[in-house]
């Protein structure tokens, strides 16, 4: 291989490294990524219609770290209004809504999960989520 191709190639490397060393960093004001799901409805997001002239919600879902990072910050517990294992926990804000849930049904599955609620029309935080 040629010098100028391998230093290119450790170069990258070393600035692959600073980046993703870099990506878990807790520096306020830093944008951080996130999976999400969204709807747009009308009703219950769990029962959701289409948006209509007179009723319309945004409703977004994140799960994971981001999820319990919501949830630590939006305390203290509710009662939980969905779930008879007294393990699992809510949390509730005007327009935030979040659950710990102990036993998971898949492996794959997040303890944590939030629901963000808008109400499109009004502007008010809107969480639509039955159980």
């Amino acid at each position: 291989m040629h010098k100028p191709a391998l230093l290119l190639i450790c170069g990258l490397a070393a600035v692959c490294r600073l980046s993703i060393a870099g990506e878990g960093d807790d520096q306020p004001g830093q944008w951080d990524a996130v999976h999400a799901k969204y709807i747009i409805h009308s009703g219950s997001a769990t029962y959701a219609e289409p948006p209509t002239k007179s009723d319309r919600a945004l409703t977004v879902l994140i799960d994971g770290n981001a999820a319990k990072e919501v949830f630590d910050l939006i305390g203290p517990d509710a009662h939980p209004q969905c779930s008879p294992d007294n393990r699992d926990r809510e949390r509730r804000r005007k327009g935030v809504e979040c659950t710990y849930t102990a036993q998971l049904n898949d492996p794959k599955d997040s303890h944590y999960r939030c629901w963000i609620g808008i109400n499109l029309r009004t502007g008010d935080g809107d969480v639509r989520v039955a159980c």
